[in-house]
C-alpha cells in the first residue's frame, strides 16, 4: 500500500479512541497502562507508590495502600486531533471509558489489584486511488480499520523488610481488529463496489514482573522502580470475507489460524521518585523491543523497530486537612518523549507531549476528581504523510471506602 494514501486520510468520527490513520500497521497505537495522576506526570508512574491512589504501572506499587480501605478507580478518555498533511486538514472527537480498577490490602505486608485497560486501538478511515490494469482509468479504494486489543490484570505485592516491594501481575490480552479494503466501481465502471474484509482475533496470558526500593535521607525520600513484561506470542486467527453489493459472500474463509503471527513484545522499565514535604518529582524511561516482532500480515509497507520513552514531571499538594477543598488541590506537570515502534521508509514518527494534571478532593482525605492533560504532536507531512496534534483529557474518579473498622460505644 503506497505511502501517498496518507494525502486523502479521512478519519471517521466514530466511538474509536483512536483516529490515527497510523493506527493501520501493528496491532494499534498503543495505550500506556496508568491512572490519569501518572498521565499529568508525564506518563511516569514505576517508581511511585501513592496512598491515596491504585498505581498500575508497576505490580510493585502497592504496599502504600492503608489496610482498612477499599479503593475504586473509574477512568474515561476523550481527545481532539488536528490531522493535516501539505494540502489537507481535518479535526477528529471521540471520548471513551479508559480503565477500571479496584485496589486493596489482603494482609499487613500484600497488597493487590484487579483492572482493566486498553492496549492498544485502531481506528482509520482513508482513501487510495489505483489504475485498473491496462487502461487510464482510475477507482477509488478506501481503507478503513476498527477494534484493538484490552488486558485484564491481577497484580499482587509483597513487602520486604520495609523498604523492598517485589510484585507480579498476572492477566489477559484480547481482541479483535478489522480491515476493510473497499474497490468503488461506481464511478470508473458503473460496477458495484467490492469488499474485501479480514478480521482477526487475538488472546494470550501474560506476566508482568515489577519491583521498588526506598529510603530516607533526612526529610528526603528516594524510590527506584523497575518492571519486566516478557514476549507474549499471541494465539489468533482470521476471517477473510470477500462480498460486493449484490452477493453477501464471493469468498468466505472461516477462523483461518494463524501461527506465530502476532505477538507484544518484551519491555523494560525504569524509574525514579524523589519526595520531600508536599513536593514531589519522578522521571521514567521505557524501552520495548519491537524488532523481535514481525506480525507480517499486518505490516505490508513498515517495519517494526525498538523504540524508547521517557518522561516525567513534578508534584506540589497544597494545603491541610481541615482546609476547603479549593485549597487542598494537588497539581502536576510534565513532559514525554516517545520514539515510534514503526519504520515508515524512514520518516520521524516520535510524539512529544506537555502534561498537566489536577486532584480535586471530593471529601475530607477521601474521594478525588483527577484530571490530566496532554498536548501531543506526532508524525510529519514529509514525504506526503499526516502530522497529528492531539487535546487529550483523562478524567478519573477516585473513590476510598472504609473497610474493616468497628463502632465502639461508650
Amino acid at each position: 500500500m503506497a505511502v501517498c494514501l496518507f494525502l486523502l486520510a479521512q478519519v471517521s468520527q466514530g466511538q474509536n479512541s483512536t483516529s490515527s490513520p497510523y493506527s493501520m500497521f501493528g496491532v494499534g497505537m498503543l495505550s500506556p497502562k496508568e491512572d490519569a495522576a501518572a498521565a499529568g506526570l508525564g506518563h511516569a508512574g514505576v517508581a511511585l507508590a501513592p496512598s491515596d491512589w491504585v498505581n498500575i504501572a508497576n505490580p510493585a506499587a502497592l504496599n502504600n495502600l492503608d489496610s482498612t480501605t477499599f479503593y475504586f478507580n473509574l477512568q474515561f478518555k476523550a481527545f481532539y486531533a488536528n490531522e493535516k498533511t501539505d494540502g489537507e486538514r481535518q479535526g477528529v472527537y471521540s471520548a471513551n471509558i479508559d480503565g477500571l480498577t479496584m485496589g486493596f490490602r489482603v494482609t499487613k505486608w500484600w497488597g493487590a489489584a484487579l483492572g482493566y485497560a486498553p492496549y492498544s486501538t485502531v481506528g482509520y478511515n482513508m482513501s487510495d486511488e489505483k489504475y485498473i490494469i491496462g487502461t487510464e482509468t482510475k477507482y477509488n479504494v478506501r481503507h478503513t480499520g476498527s477494534g484493538g486489543l484490552s488486558q485484564a490484570f491481577f497484580n499482587n505485592a509483597v513487602t520486604f523488610f520495609r523498604h523492598l516491594s517485589v510484585g507480579v501481575g498476572v492477566g489477559a490480552i484480547w481482541g479483535a481488529i478489522e480491515k476493510t479494503e473497499t474497490a468503488e466501481f461506481q464511478a470508473a465502471l458503473a460496477g458495484e463496489n467490492i469488499y474485501n474484509t479480514r478480521k482477526y482475533t487475538m488472546n494470550n496470558w501474560f506476566l508482568e514482573y515489577g519491583a521498588q526500593f526506598h529510603f530516607n535521607i533526612g526529610k528526603n525520600n528516594f524510590r527506584f522502580g523497575g518492571v519486566y513484561n516478557k514476549k507474549t506470542d499471541m494465539r489468533s486467527s482470521y476471517d477473510h470475507i470477500v462480498s460486493n453489493d449484490i452477493s453477501s459472500e464471493l469468498f468466505f474463509d472461516d477462523v483461518t489460524p494463524l501461527k506465530a503471527e502476532f505477538a507484544v513484545p518484551k519491555s523494560y522499565a525504569a524509574g525514579f521518585t524523589y519526595t520531600r514535604g508536599k513536593f514531589l518529582g519522578t522521571i521514567d524511561y521505557h524501552f520495548n523491543e519491537w524488532d523481535e516482532i514481525e506480525n507480517p500480515k499486518f505490516s505490508e509497507t513498515a517495519d517494526f523497530c525498538n523504540n524508547y520513552s521517557i518522561g516525567g514531571g513534578i508534584q506540589y499538594s497544597a494545603g491541610q486537612p481541615e482546609d476547603p477543598f479549593y485549597k487542598r488541590m494537588t497539581f502536576r506537570l510534565g513532559y514525554n518523549y516517545a520514539s515510534s515502534h514503526i519504520d515508515l521508509r524512514g520518516a520521524d514518527l516520535a510524539s512529544y507531549a506537555v502534561t498537566a494534571g489536577l486532584t480535586i478532593p471530593l471529601g475530607r482525605w477521601r474521594n478525588a476528581l483527577v484530571v490530566a492533560y496532554e498536548h501531543m504532536r506526532r508524525g510529519t507531512r514529509f514525504n506526503g504523510m499526516v502530522e497529528e496534534r492531539f487535546q487529550n483529557f483523562k478524567i478519573a474518579l477516585n473513590i476510598r471506602e472504609t473497610w474493616f473498622l468497628k463502632s465502639k460505644f461508650d
